[in-house]
C-alpha cells in the first residue's frame, strides 16, 4: 500500500517459499526439497522470526556451535555433514531470496561453511567381494525355499549391487519389465527415494541400461518364477516389483537396512555400507582393466571425469595388472 513500508518476510517464511518453489516448479524432486527445507530450518530457534537483513552473521555462528555441541534428539550434537548441509541449504535460501528482492544480503556469506569429516569408502578386495556374493547368492536360495521372499529379496539386492554398481533406491525400484532375460540386461528408469516415494534416478544420466551375466540372470528367473507360483492372484500382465515383501508388495527398505547391518556383521564385513558395494563394483571393473567409459556408462555418472575423480584409487592396480599382463606376454619363452 503507498506510503506503507513493505514488511520484509522472515527467515522461516524465506525458507518455506524457497521450498515451495523448487518443488512446485520441479527443480528438484520433491523428497529433496524437504530434506533442503528441514536442514535450513535447523537455524530456526535463533532466525525463525528475523527478516534476513537483520540477521547478523555472527548469530548463526553460535547456532552452529550449539548445533554441533548439543544439537540432535540425542542432544550429543550434529555431524559436521548435517552441520554442513544447514548451512548450505540456509544459503541457498538467502540467495534465492536476496535475488527476488526479498533480501539485500545474505548473512550466511559471513560465515564459513563447516567442513565435514566424512568417512572414507570402503572398497572389498576381489578374494572378499566373491566371498560375500556366494554368501548372498546362498541366502537368497535357502529364504526362498523356506518361503521368506521378504529375505530372498534382500539377498538378492546385494547380489545386483554387487554385481551391477546399481544404487539402493535403483535396485529396489526394479519392476519385472525392468528384466530383459534374452538380452540379459537391466533397465534402470526410477529409483525409489528415502520418503519410499517413486521417482526419477539421481540425474538423466542414471537412466541406463545395464549389461548381467548368466549367474544373476538365474537368480532373477528363479525369483520370478517363485513369485508367479506364489502369488497367482497377481495381473502379471502389469509388472510388478522383483524386490518384494509378504503378500508382493513393494520390500521396505527400513527393514532391508536393518537386516543388511545385521547379516553383513555375522558374515565378517562389520560397518561395511550397502553403498558400499556400489565402489567394489566399480573398483574391481577398473582394477581387471575395464575401460573408464564402461564403467561410466554402468554407473550412470554424467561423465568420465566423475568416474575418474571416485575411483582414481583403482588405478594403480589396473596398472599393476597390465604390467605383469605385458610382462608375462614380452618376456614369455
Amino acid at each position: 500500500m503507498q506510503g506503507q513500508e513493505f514488511k520484509k518476510p522472515t527467515y522461516q517464511q524465506i525458507v518455506e517459499q524457497w521450498a515451495r518453489e523448487r518443488e512446485r516448479l520441479q527443480y528438484v524432486q520433491p523428497y529433496t526439497a524437504r530434506k533442503a527445507e528441514q536442514k535450513a530450518l535447523l537455524f530456526a530457534p535463533w532466525i525463525a522470526e528475523t527478516p534476513l537483513d537483520k540477521i547478523e552473521p555472527a548469530l548463526i555462528s553460535e547456532a552452529l556451535m550449539h548445533l554441533g555441541a548439543k544439537g540432535g534428539r540425542s542432544r550429543k550434537g550434529l555431524s559436521t555433514a548435517t552441520l554442513r548441509a544447514a548451512h548450505l541449504a540456509g544459503s541457498q535460501a538467502a540467495d534465492w531470496a536476496v535475488a527476488r528482492g526479498l533480501a539485500s544480503k545474505n548473512p550466511f556469506k559471513g560465515v564459513a561453511r563447516p567442513r565435514a569429516n566424512y568417512r572414507q569408502s570402503q572398497f572389498l578386495t576381489q578374494g572378499q567381494a566373491n566371498k560375500l556374493a556366494r554368501a548372498a547368492s546362498r541366502s537368497f536360495n535357502k529364504c526362498l525355499e523356506i518361503g521368506d521372499v521378504a529375505r530372498a529379496s534382500y539377498s538378492l539386492a546385494v547380489c545386483l549391487a554387487i554385481a551391477t554398481g546399481l544404487r539402493r533406491g535403483e535396485i529396489f525400484a526394479l519392476d519385472w519389465d525392468d528384466f530383459n532375460e534374452k538380452t540379459m540386461r537391466i533397465s534402470v528408469s526410477k529409483a525409489i527415494k528415502g520418503d519410499g516415494s517413486l521417482g526419477r534416478p539421481k540425474t538423466v544420466a542414471s537412466v541406463r541400461n545395464v549389461a548381467i551375466g548368466e549367474k544373476l540372470c538365474r537368480l532373477l528367473q528363479k525369483m520370478r518364477t517363485w513369485q508367479e507360483e506364489h502369488f497367482p492372484e497377481k495381473d502379471w500382465s502389469q509388472s510388478t516389483f522383483i524386490m518384494c515383501g509378504e503378500g508382493g508388495r513393494i520390500a521396505s527398505l527400513n527393514a532391508f537396512e536393518h537386516w543388511w547391518r545385521a547379516w553383513a556383521n555375522r558374515g565378517g564385513w562389520k560397518g561395511l555400507r550397502f553403498h558400499e558395494l556400489r565402489h567394489t563394483h566399480a573398483t574391481l571393473l577398473i582394477s581387471n582393466g575395464t575401460d573408464v567409459k564402461t564403467v561410466q556408462m554402468r554407473l550412470g555418472h554424467s561423465s568420465a571425469e566423475v568416474t575418474m575423480s571416485c575411483y582414481a584409487h583403482a588405478l594403480p592396480m589396473a596398472d599393476g595388472s597390465a604390467a605383469t599382463m605385458l610382462d608375462s606376454t614380452l618376456f614369455s619363452r
